[in-house]
């Protein structure tokens, strides 16, 4: 298994069906079923080490800048009141890295590896951001936002529109 940077793996979403032209920097083992890799940080050590993911997501547009495959345009969410979210379940599938993965790039309460890419989303309750709007950024930030890296959870089915709600739910309660 190769080691490369965690940027250029930093999370692979999208469409099936986009597997011919991944780029050389891809986290893949390609001789394997699941091709998908993923880093597990080894202790004190300044290593990471590469292990399958839950599933493959080769077919998948990653964020690699070599990645020049098409992906489908920006969509509009289709949100409607009340948000109905559970904090509980959306805190879990922000920490599930074969779901949301947010740890992957955000900084959350209470975790010793945060991310450093995205934003920083201690006290982001306070910001005062309705619903549809936080609903909207993690359903696909590429409406708000054309040059963002933060995958289109909803847009490319990662994410269901309960799943999304409870995410919502999370992020709007963190003081």
């Amino acid at each position: 298994m190769r080691s490369i940077g965690v940027a250029a793996w930093a999370f692979c979403l999208a469409m099936p069906g986009l597997a011919a032209g991944l780029p050389e920097d891809a986290a893949l083992d390609r001789s394997a079923d699941i091709k998908t890799l993923v880093p597990r940080v080894v202790v004190n050590s300044g290593r990471l080490e590469w292990e399958p993911h839950k599933r493959d997501l080769s077919a998948w547009p990653t964020l690699s800048h070599l990645d020049r495959r098409a992906t489908i345009r920006p969509q509009q969410a289709a949100y409607s009141a009340p948000l109905n979210g559970d904090a509980a379940r959306g805190r879990a599938i922000a920490m599930d890295p074969a779901r949301g993965n947010c740890i992957a790039c955000h900084t959350l309460p209470g975790e010793d590896w945060p991310g450093s890419v995205g934003h920083l989303l201690l006290g982001y309750k306070r910001q005062g951001h309705a619903d549809a709007y936080v609903y909207q950024q993690i359903y696909d930030r590429r409406v708000l936002n054309p040059n963002t890296v933060m995958p289109p959870f909803g847009a490319f089915g990662v994410l269901s529109d309960q799943d999304i709600r409870d995410l919502v739910a999370y992020v709007q309660s963190l003081d």
